[in-house]
C-alpha cells in the first residue's frame, strides 16, 4: 500500500507517469506533423528541484528545452524572453512546430497529506509547492518583508491567480487547481499577443506535476490546446 499514491490518484484521477504522458503527447501531435527531429520544447515549471524530472524527461526526448518558468510554474519571462524562446524554434518546410508544457505542482506526503513532500535527507515533510502553500496560508493577511528582500514572483503568482478567481482557495488542492488555471491563462495571453501561430504550429499542455512518495511523478493534464496557421485554437485530447 502507498498512501501517498492513493491520495494523489484520488485527487487527480487519470494522472499518469511522466513517460506515459509524453508518449500520449507524441502520439497525438504526430498526427499534426510534429516530429521529434523538428519539434522545439518549452517548459514552464516551478523552480523547485522536485520539478526537475519533467524537464529532464522532455530534454531526453527532444534534445534541449527552453525554460519558461518561475514560482508556481507560471511563465515569467516577459515579451523579451518569449521573443527569444520563439526565435529558437527550428523551421521545417517553412513552418515551425513548438510544444509548450505549463505545469504547476503539488506533493503528497508519506501519509497522503496534500501540499507537502518528504525530501531526501530530511526528517519531516515540507510544503510543496512552497510558494502556493505560502499564499494559501496568508490569504487575507499582510506579509511584511525586510527591506533587503522583495517577493516579486510570489506577488505576480498571487495576482495571476486572482485573475482566475477572487475567492479564497481554502485547501492545498484548491490553490493548486487555481494555479493550473493561471498558468494556462497566462500562457495563452502571451502566445496570442505574440501571434506565434503565424510562423509555427503551437501545442500547449497545462496541468499539475504530482510528486508521490516512493513513486515516480505523475502528470495531470487540465488543459490542452492547439493553434495552427489559421490562428484558431482547438482543444486536444487530455
Amino acid at each position: 500500500m502507498n498512501a501517498s499514491l492513493d491520495a494523489a490518484l484520488a485527487a487527480f484521477p487519470g494522472a499518469v507517469p511522466i513517460p506515459e504522458f509524453l508518449d500520449n503527447v507524441s502520439a497525438e501531435l504526430a498526427t499534426r506533423g510534429f516530429t521529434l527531429e523538428h519539434t522545439f520544447a518549452m517548459v514552464s515549471t516551478c523552480r523547485d528541484e522536485l520539478t526537475v524530472p519533467l524537464m529532464r524527461a522532455v530534454t531526453e526526448r527532444l534534445d534541449l528545452a527552453f525554460n519558461l518558468g518561475a514560482l508556481g510554474g507560471v511563465p515569467s519571462l516577459g515579451r523579451t524572453g518569449w521573443n527569444a524562446a520563439l526565435s529558437h524554434v527550428p523551421m521545417h518546410e517553412g513552418r515551425g512546430h513548438v510544444v509548450v508544457l505549463g505545469m504547476t505542482h503539488i506533493g503528497f506526503g508519506p501519509d497522503g497529506t496534500p501540499g507537502e513532500s518528504l525530501r531526501r535527507h530530511q526528517d519531516h515533510p515540507t510544503a510543496t509547492c512552497g510558494a502556493l502553500m505560502s499564499i494559501l496560508h496568508s490569504e487575507g493577511a499582510g506579509e511584511p518583508l525586510p527591506d533587503a528582500l522583495d517577493d516579486n514572483e510570489k506577488d505576480r503568482l498571487r495576482h495571476l491567480m486572482k485573475r482566475v478567481s477572487h475567492e479564497r482557495s481554502g485547501t492545498p488542492l484548491g490553490i493548486t487547481q487555481r494555479a493550473a488555471q493561471a498558468v494556462t491563462a497566462e500562457m495563452w495571453v502571451d502566445l496570442d499577443a505574440l501571434e506565434a501561430w503565424r510562423t509555427m504550429d503551437v501545442a500547449a499542455y497545462c496541468g499539475v506535476q504530482v510528486h508521490v512518495q516512493d513513486h515516480e511523478d505523475l502528470i495531470a493534464v487540465t488543459d490542452a490546446q492547439f493553434v495552427g496557421a489559421d490562428g484558431v485554437r482547438t482543444s486536444l485530447p487530455t
